[in-house]
């Protein structure tokens, strides 16, 4: 096929799709009128899920709402539009739920004019998705008292929860977060959506070498670890305060072998809640964490127990910001409240804690920089990297 036909054939399959979700909201809300959800003894989503086993819950869900709001004359107007085509289903079940929030609440007259005021919303395309939201949350909270909007948010409130569980065998861990409140709920995706979920620029990745094969997902992982790591290391403006303190526990052979650049890199520090770190995790960590090695002799003797050493400072911080402005990996435009403090020559080699060998770096560059171990140039005016021999 040529371009034009394929880009052609897509749309047309797009308006069958649209089509046939409106015909089957027609005929669910004949059979829903008829009862045959009730004789098959099952719920409506359920129902419609068993003759459609390909819809989504999602869909089956959204069909099933729409359909049973079309078994009341009120809600003519709105089901006519979906049926029909000029509302789509999933707009359509959003502003049944918003109705069916406020029914109680309000006489006939001013339910019918509701519905007739979100139909003709959900109709026009000039209105995004937020803009409906929007006007469904204004109508909510217009028809409901003070008293039950504060009720369903203390009921959502105490619907937030975050736990660990594990898929297969254990060794892919997944954490389940369920957000209570609105407000948190757009934190996240404000983080989620930021810059620094980007895609790596084409400037990145020809400094680089390397092409940006992140998923969307990965990327979003990378902005949520990047904002939590943060607010590990401080609260107020420039992150000042160790990010973690890590227990480097590694035994003396073990511990010449990384500094002369000969060891395996297998797990070489143990974090105080029973974690392996890689040697390179440690050496990346150890830039803006308290790092106290415990050398072990050859009968698993503390040799040495050392202080953390002194990290960046605040009054560095501040300093590193100006100069730098941000990550100062080329291309990069990460701010300096994101960045991590790396030395530039590791302190395991002699590196000294002080500006000249300080560049601040994005998670993601701080990373890679560990991984490559590029050289640099620092001097009062900024870091430039010498990424190619």
């Amino acid at each position: 096929m040529q371009q034009a036909e394929l880009v052609s054939r897509v749309e047309r399959l797009g308006e069958v799709i649209a089509s046939s979700r409106a015909s089957l909201v027609a005929l669910v809300r004949e059979g829903v009128g008829r009862g045959l959800h009730v004789e098959a003894g099952f719920s409506v989503p359920d129902w419609v899920r068993l003759l459609c086993p390909g819809l989504s819950v999602r869909d089956a869900t959204e069909v099933a709402v729409v359909a049973r709001a079309g078994q009341d004359p009120v809600h003519r107007a709105l089901v006519e539009a979906v049926e029909d085509g000029r509302v789509p289903l999933a707009r359509a079940a959003r502003v049944v739920r918003a109705l069916e929030r406020v029914r109680g609440g309000v006489e006939r007259e001013e339910y019918a004019s509701a519905v007739t005021l979100l139909a003709g919303a959900a109709a026009q395309e000039r209105f995004t998705e937020k803009d409906l939201d929007r006007v469904c949350r204004r109508l909510v909270a217009a028809c409901t008292s003070r008293r039950e909007q504060d009720e369903r948010a203390r009921a959502m409130h105490g619907l937030r929860d975050l736990h660990e569980t594990s898929l297969g065998d254990g060794s892919v861990r997944r954490f389940v977060l369920t957000v209570g409140d609105d407000a948190d709920c757009e934190t996240i995706r404000a983080v989620l959506m930021s810059p620094l979920a980007a895609p790596a620029s084409r400037e990145e990745q020809e400094a680089t070498g390397e092409v940006d094969s992140r998923t969307a997902g990965q990327r979003r992982y990378d902005a949520f670890m990047t904002v939590l790591r943060r607010g590990v290391a401080g609260t107020r403006g420039q992150p000042t305060t160790p990010k973690a303190q890590v227990m480097v526990t590694v035994t003396l052979d073990a511990l010449r072998e990384e500094l002369a650049g000969v060891g395996s890199g297998a797990d070489a520090g143990r974090t105080v809640h029973g974690g392996a770190l890689s040697a390179e995790e440690v050496r990346r960590l150890a830039c803006e964490a308290d790092l106290i090695p415990a050398v072990l002799g050859s009968r698993g003797e503390i040799l040495d127990l050392g202080r953390a050493r002194r990290l960046v400072t605040p009054g560095q911080r501040v300093a590193l910001a100006h100069r730098d402005d941000g990550c100062t990996f080329p291309g990069c435009s990460v701010p300096a409240t994101w960045c991590d403090a790396h030395h530039v020559v590791h302190w395991a080699h002699g590196g000294r804690s002080d500006l000249g060998n300080y560049a601040l770096l994005c998670p993601r560059h701080h990373t890679w920089v560990h991984q490559h171990e590029p050289s640099a140039d620092v001097d009062a005016h900024g870091v430039r990297w010498r990424l190619r021999p």
